[in-house]
């Protein structure tokens, strides 16, 4: 069992790569891995509360993917992709899960 390090990442010159210890570039890699999640998860709450208060509308925008794609400077696809990770989606119930209810009735 390998010990865990809680050290933070070290901030890195662009040149210097090449001089870092193996397991600092390991500890970059998991810090920088932790650091996008929390964007990624901060991203699609702003998106998400964008959709919710309808700021496409009230700003001029046909809607929500115009508009990121205006303000972010991001594709179309790339801006309706955001809103499906953003705004859950309803899914299909499996087949097991209609023989549960089924079954409860």
């Amino acid at each position: 069992m390998t010990k865990q390090s809680t050290a933070p990442a070290p901030r890195v010159p662009a040149r210097g790569w090449p001089e870092l210890a193996d397991v600092d570039v390991l500890r970059i890699l998991v810090e920088t891995e932790r650091r996008r999640r929390q964007l990624d998860a901060s991203m699609r709450a702003a998106v998400a509360e964008a959709e919710r208060r309808g700021l496409a509308a009230g700003t001029g925008y046909r809607d929500t993917a115009e508009l990121l794609t205006d303000l972010l400077r991001i594709s179309v696809h790339e801006a309706r992709r955001r809103l499906g990770h953003a705004t859950p989606q309803a899914r299909p119930r499996s087949r097991r899960v209609w023989k549960v209810l089924a079954a409860a009735s």
